[in-house]
């Protein structure tokens, strides 16, 4: 029965007054991006993509990105796409700097996504990468050089790949 009723939330979640009842959808998604099944997984991500683009939830949904960049190994390229657009609103709508540690796991989980079957994923991830770059901590730049040497070869190939 929560699979219908979760399909039912991230339908008229729009209609919703986000002030009174975003902490408990936000966190009621939060549950379901931890699940091992990809539709209930699916749903939530949909819901997440809906709520971040509400300028009082931003800030709320940067505590799910350490959720969120384990969703990037997942084999289902619409759902890594949705896990990358709303990791690119995240880190473009938060003001503050994105710590190294969480930089450096994204970094991580970018690289392979570079050369994944689906070009739109390929595209997503070479952007936020960008993104992320122009968003770190000063004394988180210095270990970020590795996965930013790594990511060279592969952006190089891809740009000359056509």
């Amino acid at each position: 029965w929560d699979l219908p009723a979760l399909a039912f939330l991230v339908e008229v979640i729009e209609c919703l007054d986000l002030s009174e009842c975003g902490d408990s959808v936000l966190g009621i998604m939060s549950k379901y991006l931890q699940t091992k099944c990809m539709e209930r997984c699916h749903l939530a991500l949909r819901a997440l993509l809906v709520l971040s683009d509400d300028p009082s939830m931003a800030e709320k949904i940067w505590s799910l990105t350490e959720n969120s960049v384990e969703l990037l190994q997942d084999t289902y390229g619409d759902m890594v796409a949705i896990t990358l657009i709303i990791l690119s609103f995240t880190v473009l709508d938060k003001d503050m700097l994105i710590p190294s540690p969480i930089a450096l796991r994204l970094a991580e989980a970018l690289l392979p996504l570079f050369d994944n079957d689906n070009s739109h994923v390929q595209l997503l991830s070479m952007i936020l990468f960008q993104e992320m770059q122009d968003f770190l901590v000063e004394e988180g730049k210095k270990p970020f050089k590795i996965p930013l040497c790594q990511s060279l070869l592969p952006l190089f190939f891809h740009c000359h790949d056509e």
